[in-house]
Parts: structure tokens; sequence; C-alpha cells
């Protein structure tokens, strides 16, 4: 946090509340026909000229008129209401590596990709692979646990719906200026609290050198500039395992309940069903996300299906230096945020959950 700080609300059209979407679907691009072979066209030129998918610039996918879409889409997400949909996707007449070029390649008009996890994919399965949520060396993203309100380490997330769950699995998202700006008025010492550190367990994604945990505050405010960094209280709670992990205060405690309790109140969590062919993205210092556990179904073909990508913006927001204790690099104009790579990986991009990645 800088030196001198005044906590007062920061409002703007981050600050939304859920009435305020549902009154509005400026947020949602609905790709029409036109779209959608504007689309195809690009996957079989890419396709056609022996292009690997990572290799796929924006230029390379050409969209002639559903580019204008994504620009203002974009806009949105990165100094707007932080988040945008593309939705009407058929995904189901598609085979995987074409589903994974057209993602690519309309996630490359929102920005570039960086890795997401220490095996250096590019495009990560969110699926149910049977992960628990007790393995504090396993995310829960590959699980059918609850997923609370958190952000990821990256400027946007992206996740395409390829299949939905037999039952839950709802996602939902939150403004965090409008989180903040309910805590403050509601309790300023606990919304305080959450500028300071708070220890996290990076459960197995550990750079060289660094310890198993870090430490980061959830409300930032540099040169003038609000971010946050939504912590899994899976991740808060297994950095106890950590004897050198410094114990968080009562005031923590307090703090993070809090925290929590609003991001799941009605007025300000928009809960958006996701169905199959929608692609959500979120600026992860302006959006937290959350999705309900889920019961899959019992055919391996037809279990709940995200695609995920993490994009950073070459144009984003400058960050404070105490994101370096999760990022890689905080640095603006490069390929920064995602994850500290192990060594001897090449960036890749996996087929199938279980099966061999391809470049």
């Amino acid at each position: 946090m800088d030196a001198v700080q005044s906590f007062t609300p920061i409002g703007g059209p981050s600050a939304w509340q859920a009435a305020d979407l549902h009154r509005r679907d400026d947020w949602i691009l609905h790709l029409t026909p036109d779209d959608i072979r504007e689309i195809d066209d690009a996957a079989h030129r890419t396709h056609d000229s022996g292009r690997r998918i990572p290799d796929i610039e924006a230029d390379d996918f050409p969209l002639p008129t559903l580019a204008v879409r994504l620009r203002r889409l974009r806009a949105a997400i990165k100094d707007g209401i932080g988040f945008g949909y593309v939705r009407c996707l058929p995904v189901d007449r598609y085979d995987r590596e074409t589903q994974l070029r057209i993602y690519w390649g309309i996630a490359r008009h929102i920005g570039d990709p960086v890795p997401q996890n220490r095996n250096g994919h590019l495009i990560g399965h969110v699926i149910d692979v049977g992960d628990t949520a007790q393995d504090v060396n396993k995310r829960l993203t590959q699980s059918t646990a609850e997923l609370a309100f958190h952000s990821d380490s990256c400027d946007v997330v992206g996740l395409l719906c390829v299949r939905t769950a037999k039952s839950g699995g709802q996602s939902a998202i939150v403004s965090a200026i409008a989180v903040h700006d309910e805590m403050l008025r509601r309790a300023p010492d606990l919304c305080a609290a959450l500028y300071e550190p708070v220890v996290i367990d990076r459960r197995g994604e550990v750079p060289p050198g660094k310890a198993p945990w870090f430490a980061m505050p959830v409300f930032t405010q540099h040169n003038g500039q609000f971010s946050s960094y939504g912590p899994l209280p899976q991740y808060i709670n297994s950095a106890r395992r950590f004897a050198d992990a410094p114990a968080m205060t009562a005031r923590q405690h307090a703090a993070i309940a809090m925290f929590y309790d609003i991001c799941g109140d009605d007025r300000f969590c928009l809960r958006i069903p996701f169905q199959p062919g929608d692609i959500q993205f979120l600026q992860n210092h302006l959006i937290f996300h959350s999705r309900t556990a889920f019961e899959d179904w019992p055919d391996p073909t037809r279990k709940r299906h995200l695609l995920r990508i993490w994009l950073s913006l070459p144009d984003g927001r400058e960050l404070p230096p105490v994101f370096l204790n999760k990022w890689p690099n905080i640095t603006r104009g490069t390929r920064r945020g995602g994850a500290v790579m192990a060594a001897g990986k090449t960036l890749m991009i996996p087929f199938d959950p279980e099966m061999p990645a391809f470049s």
C-alpha cells in the first residue's frame, strides 16, 4: 500500500451491483451466424496454413466485423465493468482441436496468453479428475468442490463452457470495488485489515528460492488505482501447516469472514448460468469469481468441462510491487502474470486432461 492512504469509497463503473447488470445486456456479445462464419473461416485458415495454435496472433485470426465488437467488449473488461461474455459459440459441432484453435483465436483479440501452472499449460481443463480439497498440493479446479470467490494470477481469465454438470457448478461473479466499498461502509477497520498481507498456501506451485506460502493483501491502491487479489479460503487455511508462516490475527479472520459474506450477498453477487458455448472473460484486478460444488454425470463423455485461458493485457494497469509475491512478472507491456514453470517444461496446450499435451 502507498505510504499515505485515505480510505474512501472508490465507486465508478466497476463498482456495480447485481441489479445494475440485470437491467442491461451490453456485457454480452451474442454471436450471429455471420460471426460464426468469420470464426470458422479464420480457424480453417490457420489450420490449412499449418500454424500451431500457440503461434497464432490476433492478426492471424482475422474477424473482419466481429473484431470491432470484441474491441468494445475488451474495453469494458479493461476499463469498465471488468468483465464480458461471448455467447452462442456452437462448441458441439467442433472437434477438440478446433475448439481449442477457435478459443485461442478469439482470446488473442483480448490479450496475450500466459502459462497457468508449473507444467506450462497455456489452456487448462477445468474438469473433475478426482482431486480433493484435502490434497494440499493440488488446486481445486479439477475437483467437484465449491470454489469460493477468488481471483487468478493474470490480468484476464477466460473460461469456455464445453459441457455443464448434472447439477450444481453454478458460476457467479462480484465487483471487487463494490465489495470494498460495502466493507468500508459497514466496518472501516475490517476493510483496512484487508490492505494488510494475508498468508496463502502456494499449493505446490513454488517458485525457485521461494517459500511454499506467500503473503498478499486482498485490497491494494497503487499510484491512485485500486487492484484486488482474492484468495481461496482453503488456501488460507492450509497455509497454517507451515511453521514459518505468520499466523492471521483475529481482526484478519473477521475481515475475511465479512469479505466472503458480502461476496455471496445477492445484492452484489451476479449469478450467471454457464451454457455450452459461453465464454466468460474476467479482469482479475476488478472481479472475483466463484462456482458452487457440483454432481457430475457418471458418463465420462458428459462430465462438466470448461477450458481456461490466462491472458496478459499489454496495455493493462500498473501493478503494485507486492504482486511479485505471487506473480513472476508485473512489468507492463510484457506477458506478465501466469505461473512459474518447473525447470525443463515447455509451453504447451494439453489436448485432454488425461492425455499428453501437444504444442
